[in-house]
């Protein structure tokens, strides 16, 4: 258990959850649901360590060569995962931290879809995008499982189960199974787990390291064009053709940029950006305009 955390505090949350829990659905959905649920509710005030049992749990009921998740909402314009599992033995691509379009229609189906989403065929599925489908065949993934978390109406996060063969298809009971669970017993867990850790202080667990938006807040509005460009790939003359400005500007911003996140290299400034995606999401929205368009 986490230190800070006050016992009492602790012990009473896990009451309430436990009481909701098994008074609804999962009540009738078996000793496995009721067993996650324990499982999990050990780990309340550990966001990761949550996320962790889930997916030992999935994997186990699953087998699944892979189960990866993150906290996020439909309203995110970019998906990262923040957990990632794989099986022992399996040799796959990471996905971890991997930056991924929300706006693709294979992840905004998954929001929209009142149940798990089911695809047996990575390759082969119209309802992914041409980009997602890339990052997942790269990935080694074959076929998939993937749910919307959401607890009370309020999105949680995304939830994934892959799989190397599209050979086979996934069982009917296993898809039944993994939307029952993951929406009567994960999504109320894990929303809870993060509420909790941000009102103790450990905010950083729930949703990956709390400063880089304040780290972000000290891009300007067309740095934060340039950081765009940076992570599609652009050099910095590629960027000042988009952009319509001189290489002696980009280069100068480019500079600013490694001194404000306290690196000092382009490949460095490209890691740190990678890892700060979500929060120049949140930051840059006072600015949108100014990224939309405009001029410095």
């Amino acid at each position: 258990m986490n230190p800070s955390v006050d016992p009492s505090e602790l012990l009473a949350a896990q009451r309430c959850l436990r009481d909701r829990i098994l008074s609804g659905r999962v009540k009738s959905e078996g000793r496995h649901g009721r067993d996650l649920a324990a499982e999990m509710l050990l780990y309340l005030d550990e966001p990761q360590s949550c996320w962790e049992a889930c997916a030992r749990w999935l994997m186990s009921v699953t087998g699944a060569d892979r189960i990866d998740a993150g906290f996020s909402s439909a309203q995110e314009i970019c998906y990262r995962p923040t957990f990632e599992l794989v099986r022992a033995g399996v040799v796959l691509s990471r996905v971890l931290g991997a930056a991924m379009d929300a706006r693709d229609p294979g992840i905004a189906g998954v929001w929209e879809s009142p149940c798990v989403v089911v695809i047996d065929d990575v390759r082969r599925d119209r309802r992914l995008g041409p980009g997602l489908r890339a990052a997942l065949l790269a990935a080694g993934t074959g076929r998939k499982l993937a749910v919307a978390l959401r607890d009370g109406g309020r999105d949680v996060g995304l939830l994934c189960v892959d799989a190397v063969s599209a050979v086979e298809t996934w069982r009917v009971d296993d898809c039944r199974q993994f939307d029952s669970v993951a929406r009567d017993v994960i999504a109320p867990i894990l929303a809870a787990s993060r509420r909790f850790a941000v009102e103790n202080g450990q905010a950083a667990k729930a949703f990956g390291p709390a400063r880089d938006a304040e780290k972000c807040r000290g891009l300007t509005p067309a740095e934060l064009r340039v950081a765009r460009l940076v992570l599609a790939g652009c050099n910095y003359k590629e960027i000042a053709r988009r952009l319509d400005r001189s290489a002696s500007t980009i280069d100068h911003q480019l500079r600013s940029m490694r001194e404000k996140l306290g690196v000092n290299s382009t490949a460095k400034l490209m890691r740190d950006l990678m890892a700060l995606v979500p929060a120049m999401v949140t930051a840059s929205t006072v600015a949108r305009a100014a990224l939309d368009g405009g001029h410095d």
